[in-house]
């Protein structure tokens, strides 16, 4: 006779089982203030399956049919699971019940190697989710899937916005955080952080005479392999607001030369914005921040570019290979690829002088943190024109009328950066120089530890190192004042490095302008004032 289990231990493995099933259940995602949820965890309501690309040109009866059977698969391509949406890369897609007009959208992502996917806005292709680890094919020069992903792959190549502006995509396994503000046509795209698409306007991709439409779905495309979403949540951007965004974020205007080669590598192109003018005008070169290792070209430039081109002065904004991609490349040390590259972008400008209306006697550069570096180099270096050169390219001069920086770092001598600013971790990178996991010494006492050996390269490549009596007048800004000798909060761009430059720069006669809040010498509170009110002068005054 089998053995009879008592009511209550039943009635207590029932309910272990219940908590643990609800425990195993996602709990409902909490949407950010002001936000609310478009997928809500536990299952596919309020969405359905459309790939508009397979109806499109169907019409009645047949469009009808087409859209029924999209429908009805969409439950069999798609699934939920602890929280998450997923899709193994067949399918219709996932697409909204609602539509959405301006709007302010958040998500995560996580995709696998050679999967294809993105996002569809007012359900028009689209923010581009690549598998960036594919390698430029010269074969398709328009599918640069290297740059990485949220471009907005279906607008007309050669355009901003159709390719990222920097790489910010995590590793595979990793989730990838995905901002989008989307205000009439135009759209803002940032991903992990990094503004990759700054306001360009999105094309209506089933019919580029017309305007994006005013509304429509949000589509969640599946194509070549599994995606990921979760934390789906969307807000309405109200009118107003709408309004007031675009005013402070005036469009950026299309290049009049977009993406021009100064070198083989993909990198190793420039922008370039021509001022209207009768008489050749003067340029600004800038060089973008990001620790010769991320940036975007727009960055910074997108702030000054409307005022520069109003007051007359042409501009060019420099791509140019990253350290590992110099390291790749067999560069020696690494920070010679983006150095050089700025050299070589400068010295293509100034070849082309006379078919852009430019006065190459005019031309200062610009950069902020590590572009702000490299515009110091270029400020400071000897010419790296060769006369005897077989390339009418490297026979131009590299010299510059002026720089205006803005958080530079003045020196690449870990000794002088920790005199300076005894918390400095900057740099080790310039050099290849890594943390020695063995011994348990990080990148920075490395690099100083190093010091001895790279002293040839920390002359050849530090600003401070090159200042010369000969050299053009500098502007320097911080966003905070300097404390010589103390830790600081920001040590990568601390003031500390423009007050110990410009006491070099006083010292052989450079002229050096210094601006930080509080600053009393400084004439000007921004690099752009200082630029306008050179660029405009004639050279030597």
């Amino acid at each position: 006779m089998p053995q009879l289990v008592p009511l209550r231990s039943v009635a207590t493995c029932l309910a272990s089982l219940f908590l643990f099933a609800t425990l195993a259940v996602a709990a409902p995602p909490e949407p950010p203030k002001g936000f609310r949820p478009l997928f809500n965890g536990e299952n596919l309501e309020g969405w359905y399956g459309h790939n508009p690309h397979l109806s499109v040109k169907l019409k009645d009866e047949k469009k009808e049919e087409n859209l029924r059977k999209q429908r009805e698969e969409f439950p069999l391509h798609w699934k939920v699971e602890n929280g998450e949406l997923i899709n193994s890369g067949t399918g219709p897609y996932a697409t909204t019940n609602d539509e959405y007009g301006d709007i302010e959208l958040l998500l995560e992502y996580k995709t696998v190697p050679k999967a294809d996917s993105g996002i569809y806005l007012r359900g028009t292709p689209q923010v581009q989710i690549w598998d960036w680890n594919q390698k430029s094919d010269p074969k398709k020069p328009n599918r640069n899937a290297y740059f990485g992903s949220g471009g907005l792959f279906n607008n007309t190549p050669g355009t901003l916005g159709r390719d990222p502006l920097m790489r910010a995509d995590r590793p595979f396994g990793e989730w990838n955080k995905v901002r989008i503000r989307q205000i009439g046509p135009r759209t803002w795209v940032t991903l992990n952080g990094q503004a990759v698409v700054m306001g360009a306007v999105m094309e209506n991709y089933w019919d580029r005479s017309q305007p994006l439409p005013a509304k429509g779905p949000i589509m969640l495309q599946t194509h070549g392999g599994e995606i990921r979403w979760r934390n789906i949540f969307v807000r309405d951007i109200p009118a107003k607001e709408a309004e007031s965004f675009l005013k402070s974020n005036p469009l950026i205007p299309e290049p009049t030369e977009f993406d021009v080669a100064y070198g083989p590598h993909p990198k190793q192109v420039l922008h370039f914005w021509k001022a209207e003018s009768e008489t050749p005008t003067p340029v600004l070169l800038f060089v973008h921040g990001g620790g010769w290792r991320a940036g975007g070209r727009l960055t910074r430039l997108s702030e000054m570019i409307h005022k520069l081109l109003a007051e007359g002065i042409s501009v060019v904004s420099v791509e140019y290979r990253f350290t590992p991609e110099a390291e790749a490349d067999g560069v020696i040390p690494p920070v010679k690829g983006p150095l050089h590259d700025a050299a070589r972008a400068l010295q293509l400008v100034r070849s082309r002088a006379k078919e852009w209306n430019l006065d190459p006697q005019r031309i200062g550069a610009c950069g902020t943190s590590a572009g702000a570096c490299t515009s110091l180099w270029l400020a400071f270096h000897p010419d790296l024109a060769d006369p005897n050169s077989d390339d009418p390219i490297a026979r131009e001069s590299t010299r510059l009328l002026c720089a205006a920086v803005m958080g530079a770092q003045t020196t690449l001598d870990p000794q002088q950066m920790k005199e300076w600013i005894p918390n400095s971790r900057y740099g080790a990178h310039a050099f290849g120089i890594k943390e020695d996991t063995d011994k348990g010494i990080n990148a920075f006492d490395e690099f100083l530890n190093s010091r001895e050996k790279i002293l040839p390269w920390i002359a050849e490549y530090s600003p401070y190192a090159l200042v010369t009596s000969d050299d053009p007048p500098i502007y320097l800004n911080y966003a905070a004042a300097p404390a010589l000798g103390q830790p600081e909060k920001d040590p990568t761009h601390s003031a500390n490095f423009g007050v110990k430059l410009q006491e070099r720069c006083r010292e052989v006669g450079v002229p050096c302008e210094l601006y930080y809040p509080g600053a009393k010498d400084a004439s000007h509170t921004s690099s752009v004032d200082y630029l306008i009110e050179k660029l405009k002068s004639q050279p030597g005054k």
